[in-house]
């Protein structure tokens, strides 16, 4: 086999992402934050992550800039924690994970139920922004980009 047929890891946004949100605690985190608990006590309980993870894994957001901190308490300091536009920019991550789970991880039964400002019930679809209908697997292609897929015929 050739060194230039040899398969290397590709390069992806996605892996990139997964760097950051990737671990066990950092999505029901920022879960969290959007259904607007801020405050370290509540993401601890709510979350079920150790309080000496929590920390780290808040810090690591922070510094990925999905996340900032804002002190609300001086004596102590206490902080709280909100998206920034780069964590804001997951609620469609994050909704269409959890539906996700609810259709293929067991029980099937809805955790927690969304209502959108219509007044129907919230169920993510991911569009195509440009004649809005569905995207399904087989009805897109790669047409560019620093690191196309290069399928071996």
């Amino acid at each position: 086999m050739s060194p230039e047929s040899i398969p290397t890891p590709r390069q992806c946004s996605m892996s990139d992402a997964l760097e950051i949100l990737g671990d066990r605690y950092s999505l029901p985190l920022l879960r969290e934050l959007l259904y607007g608990f801020h405050r370290f006590s509540d993401l601890a309980k709510l979350t079920g992550a150790p309080r000496t993870l929590l920390s780290g894994r808040l810090r690591r957001l922070e510094e990925a800039g999905v996340i900032v901190r804002r002190q609300y308490s001086e004596r102590p300091a206490r902080f709280e924690y909100h998206l920034t536009q780069a964590g804001a920019d997951l609620l469609p991550v994050i909704l269409t994970l959890k539906d996700w789970g609810e259709r293929h991880t067991g029980d099937q039964e809805p955790k927690a139920v969304f209502r959108h400002r219509c007044g129907a019930e919230l169920h993510p679809l991911t569009t195509c922004a440009g004649c809005h209908e569905e995207i399904r697997p087989g009805e897109f292609d790669v047409a560019g980009g620093t690191h196309p897929p290069v399928l071996q015929g």
